[in-house]
């Protein structure tokens, strides 16, 4: 316990030095936009009224999106140990009721948005948080097909997560015309991400206590509720319905991106193949890190310990090395001279791959966490780096039609790797092994392709 809580404490002192560092590089940044701007127009940023509205606007968005993420991330740390330790389902069962999650979320992915569109991105929001909380629910349950019909449930809500708020957050910045005030859009983004990871945190912490004090690995789904409802009103009480284009055709908006997927647009492929390698060794890694430091942590102990691994302040450390990740990765781009956004993408899933395969050769405890941290370092700069990466190659047009293409190809890979999960070590270490190989075919596309 004293070494993963050493580790936390590192990371804390580490996020807050780069964190101080940053603010102080927008600080100065800032003002000097504010003096040029002062000296050569005479005038402040945004009028008063401008002002207004987006601090308004923050205080409607932001405390339901941290109440939202908070219930995500206190469920995370605990799916795994819940179904094994506590229901005492095999592997292989446990592997399936993550793989329905993945095809759920894949399958939704194709009529949400449009959905989503048409009926309002606020209601879409609240269809989430719904969903989500009957996900919970079903973990109280030991019936089995309740348990699917859970899992089913979550793969729904995660698709509406990462979907309908971005889209109603952007539509109603547009709608308020806060471009005019001096809340940029990229701030706002850069804001989430931030406080995701905080979030990420500090619900790992609480999930860790709610399982110490309750004594079950249900109590963090309890919690999770706790913050949906309360996110559920906020949202229902204070945003207004915005919608999207109704006049366009499904078949319409997806003709164009496969044309450009069957044209062979090489950078377009090369961030298909990235992501589907990437973010599948990702979701891969959700699912096996888990055993992977129980079996490390038992051959250090020579299967003769019957403590149990702290897993939310292990997944707190996997968070605090992503937000450094995070961190690190702007500071790089701060300073693109020696160092583009393409070659930092090919260097991230390098270094990815190298720490999962150094899993399979180093099993002592401490070595498998810190390869674990290291690769969550890698997460936190990979998503900044694609999403800038996408921001160039995909035309505005045609993005969340290309971003919902791209997404099938992970998911099935994640899918098809949990339906052949066998119990053991051996079948996780061939799991890891390939995910590595693959992550270092992706860098060497991306060092064929991507490289600015």
């Amino acid at each position: 316990m004293a070494f993963y809580q050493i580790n936390l404490f590192a990371f804390v002192l580490l996020n807050s030095s780069l964190i101080y560092r940053q603010h102080r590089r927008e600080r100065a940044a800032e003002l000097s936009e504010k003096l040029q701007r002062y000296e050569t127009e005479n005038l402040m940023d945004g009028s008063l009224p401008e002002q207004d509205s987006a601090l308004t606007f923050k205080r409607l968005f932001f405390p339901v999106y941290i109440l939202v993420w908070a219930a995500d991330w206190l469920q995370g740390p605990f799916i795994y140990t819940l179904y094994i330790d506590e229901k005492h389902l095999p592997e292989a069962i446990v592997a399936r009721l993550f793989a329905t999650g993945f095809v759920a979320g894949a399958a939704s992915g194709f009529f949400v948005g449009s959905l989503a569109d048409r009926y309002g991105r606020r209601s879409a929001c609240i269809v989430c948080c719904a969903t989500t909380v009957l996900s919970c629910l079903s973990v109280q349950s030991t019936d089995i097909h309740v348990l699917f019909v859970g899992r089913a449930l979550g793969g729904l809500g995660t698709t509406l997560m990462y979907t309908v708020f971005e889209a109603w957050m952007v539509a109603e910045y547009n709608q308020r015309e806060l471009q005019r005030s001096s809340l940029k859009l990229t701030s706002i983004f850069g804001t989430m991400i931030t406080l995701s990871s905080i979030v990420a945190v500090a619900a790992g912490l609480l999930g860790q206590v709610l399982v110490s004090w309750t004594g079950t690995n249900r109590s963090p789904f309890i919690a999770s509720i706790l913050c949906l409802l309360p996110a559920c009103y906020l949202i229902w009480r204070g945003w207004s319905e915005n919608y999207g284009d109704s006049s366009l055709q499904t078949h319409t908006a997806i003709r164009k991106p496969w044309k450009l997927l069957l044209g062979l647009d090489k950078q377009i492929l090369t961030l298909g193949l990235t992501s589907c390698c990437f973010e599948g060794s990702m979701y891969l890694f959700i699912f096996f890190w888990s055993p992977a430091l129980k079996s490390s942590h038992t051959l250090a102990h020579h299967n003769q310990s019957n403590t149990i691994l702290p897993f939310g302040l292990i997944f707190a450390c996997f968070m605090g090395a992503m937000m450094c990740g995070s961190q690190l990765f702007t500071a790089a781009m701060a300073s693109q001279k020696w160092l583009s956004c393409g070659v930092l993408l090919q260097t991230v899933v390098t270094v990815g791959s190298v720490s999962l395969l150094s899993t399979i050769f180093f099993r002592k405890e401490f070595i498998t966490f810190w390869c674990f941290c290291l690769f969550e370092a890698c997460v936190g700069m990979y998503f900044p780096a694609m999403g800038y990466q996408k921001g160039k190659v995909i035309d505005d047009g045609q993005r969340a039609h290309l971003y919902g293409l791209l997404r099938i190809p992970y998911n099935l890979f994640v899918v098809i790797a949990l339906s052949l999960t066998q119990e053991g070590d051996i079948y996780r270490e061939i799991i890891f092994m390939c995910c590595s190989g693959l992550l270092l075919i992706a860098s060497a596309v991306i060092g064929a392709f991507l490289r600015d």
